[in-house]
Formats: C-alpha cells, structure tokens, sequence
C-alpha cells in the first residue's frame, strides 16, 4: 500500500494520461463508452489523491519531524529542536556518547551561536516497526554558515554531513527522537565548549579538545541506510 499512500503519483500521472487519452477517443468516435471509461480513469486519480492527503503513514511522520528540525536548525531555534526530543535522548559520534543532558547542552551551546544560510536534506529515507513502534531515518545534510565563538566568528563553509536519528513513538501519531548520530559531522558545526560539558560531564580535556578541532571533522559517507 506504499504507493497509494506515500508515493501515488505515478499511478494517479498515469491514471489522467489513460483518461485524456479516452476523451480524445470520445471525441474521435463519438462513442459513449470512452467517457465511461474517461471518467473512470479521472475518477480514481481523485480518490488516489484523497488517499494520499488524509492518510499519514508513520514513515511520513517520521519525515515532517527530520524535516522540522531542519527548519529548526536552519532558524537557529533551539526550543525547535528540543521538542523533538525525548527526555533519554543521546548523542553519539564515534566513541563519544553525551547523556540526555549533555546532548540537550550541545544542542543549546552549538546551535544557539550557529547562524545559517541554508540548510538542506538529501537521500532521507526512513523505516519504523509496526510492533516496537521505533523508527530510523538516515539523512545527509548541507548547509552553511557562521558559528559565533569566544574567539572570533568562524565561517562554516559549506558543509557535507551524514546523521542517523532514532525514533519512538511517545503518544499516538507523535514520533521523537531518543538517538542523535553522526554518521560524519560538519566541520565546525556541534563542537563542544570545553566549561560546561567537561564540567557537567566529566569529560577528559584532551578528548573534547579533539572534537572542538576543525581537523576532528571529517567527510564520510553515511552507513548503509539514510532519524
């Protein structure tokens, strides 16, 4: 049913090809029957199209909520994000992984100093269990922009990243996100401010001055799926 009611519109194209083409018939032939048929046609495009717009699969709500948190991220809004989030959500990049509060922290110390020109979502894709009621999207992400530091303004560039995000369900129809990874992270983007992480955290001083460091960050492709 993923056609019908996810992706119809290549049924529904096909659909208004097949009835034009019986109108033109219709109006060849004169025959009646053409404009059964034509109506037919048109009329399962409509009911395709209504499928489509009333019903919302979890795969779609899985997207609006990346796509959310992109014009979140792109408006620099910090409480846009966090309310996508549930209240275990982590961090994870390589073999760091930041606790609910840590990860709530970045988000808050990064994003509320970040300023962008564009950010833009590619090769989302998304799945989710029927019973379990988890779900993942993998993603790759451009953007770019400014990030404002104690030091100076450091200009982003444009920066090619990957993420993994994790989902559940937390009420009926409402996804969030309890897992944030980064397949490859941005250059110069979530870095971590070495006062309040390594003081909240306990984190080890030399680890964090490694993922502040523009050189930490690579380009890499995303794992085998692409919240």
């Amino acid at each position: 049913m993923t056609y019908v009611s996810e992706d119809p519109w290549m049924i529904v194209l096909s659909l208004v090809l097949l009835g034009g083409s019986f109108l033109i018939a219709l109006k060849t032939t004169g025959q009646g029957k053409y404009l059964i048929w034509a109506a037919s046609a048109l009329g399962l495009a409509g009911l395709l199209l209504a499928v489509e717009w009333f019903w919302v699969t979890d795969n779609e709500r899985i997207e609006r909520v990346v796509y959310d948190l992109r014009r979140a991220v792109a408006a620099s809004d910090v409480e846009g994000v966090l309310v996508h989030l549930t209240p275990d959500v982590e961090y994870s990049q390589g073999e760091l992984t930041l606790s609910s509060d840590g990860t709530r922290d970045l988000v808050r110390n990064n994003l509320s100093r970040a300023k962008f020109d564009f950010v833009r979502v590619s090769d989302l894709r998304t799945s989710h269990g029927e019973q379990s009621r988890r779900g993942a999207a993998e993603f790759r992400v451009y953007a770019k922009g400014s990030l404002d530091t104690s030091l100076a303004t450091l200009s982003m560039g444009t920066a090619d990243s990957a993420w993994s995000l994790g989902f559940e369900e937390t009420s009926k129809g409402v996804w969030k996100v309890n897992r944030i990874t980064a397949l490859s992270a941005p250059q110069g983007i979530m870095t971590s401010t070495p006062a309040p992480i390594n003081g909240g955290l306990g984190l080890d001083p030399g680890r964090i001055r490694r993922l502040a460091s523009p050189r930490s960050f690579g380009r890499g492709a995303p794992g085998s799926r692409n919240p």
